[in-house]
């Protein structure tokens, strides 16, 4: 089951990180590194291909993110649009003239590769923030897989490259019941990987997400007979399955579904608010 997981995961993360979809209509389409017909040639793409683009034009060009992540530009009459169908082709001397008009317009600098990507928020907009976290922990401990439900609080930042750091005050309810006695500590999450969006729409993004996490648990058990300093690390994979909500450019309302690969599997369930 761990391993059909795992294959879902991977199959479903493709990035496809686009404001709107589009195909490509030539047999072998050009990729331009920049929206300038003289521009470099980076790849090329072929009919019936489905991409991702912006919603704006530069001149002639959407940009074009490609599968490996790079993006680049591609003229408008070599795309069909979703829900706006195919774009009439124009003549060459309009398309000439129409390009040179938009350079006269541009700075003289060329923009660099940071703020490409941001203006090219739409594919993939970073969010940070506060969230708060239902983790249905599994531990095994005493003899047995323990169970227990602890609330963590932290911060979490979502985009291409992605991480959290939460945090549990207090000890499982099993450990005082199963000794006796009584427990306190804390325990901290940290996980750092990658998320991408596989559904896109104006107001959001499903999305999933994956990649390596640190869990570490300091506690102090207390018994009638003596005491206990129970202190871990341990380390592990995780996947994530979300909805982020767009309330506005600003702030967004992330709701989601972790799986921690530990020693012991647990899930998590998520909400955060992230600005």
């Amino acid at each position: 089951m761990r391993y059909l997981a795992l294959l879902c995961f991977f199959v479903l993360s493709q990035p496809l990180l686009a404001a709107q979809n589009a195909t490509i209509i030539g047999s072998e389409v050009e990729i331009y590194k920049a929206g300038d017909f003289d521009s470099e040639i980076i790849d090329y793409v072929r009919s019936g291909e489905a991409y991702q683009i912006s919603d704006k034009t530069y001149g002639p060009f959407y940009r074009i993110r490609l599968k490996d992540g790079r993006i680049g530009y591609i003229v408008d009459y070599e795309l069909d649009i979703e829900g706006k169908g195919r774009i009439v082709p124009k003549d060459l001397d309009d398309l000439l003239l129409e390009e040179e008009r938009q350079r006269q317009g541009q700075m003289p600098d060329t923009p660099s590769r940071s703020n490409e990507e941001e203006e090219f928020n739409d594919f993939n907009s970073g969010y940070g923030g506060i969230t708060v976290q239902l983790i249905n922990y599994h531990e095994k401990t005493m003899g047995d897989e323990q169970i227990a439900d602890l609330i963590a609080i932290g911060y979490k930042s979502i985009s291409l490259v992605s991480w959290s750091v939460i945090g549990s005050y207090g000890a499982p309810k099993y450990y005082a019941q199963k000794t006796g006695g009584s427990a306190n500590g804390f325990k901290l999450w940290g996980d750092f990987g990658f998320s991408s969006s596989v559904i896109t729409y104006p107001k959001g993004e499903v999305r999933v997400g994956g990649g390596l996490f640190t869990h570490v648990s300091m506690l102090t058990v207390e018994t009638p007979q003596r005491k206990y300093d129970l202190h871990d690390v341990t380390g592990g994979l995780f996947l994530e399955g979300g909805w982020l909500i767009k309330l506005n450019k600003k702030n967004a309302i992330d709701v989601a579904i972790k799986y921690y690969f530990d020693k012991a599997s647990y899930a998590g369930f998520g909400l955060s608010y992230l600005f």
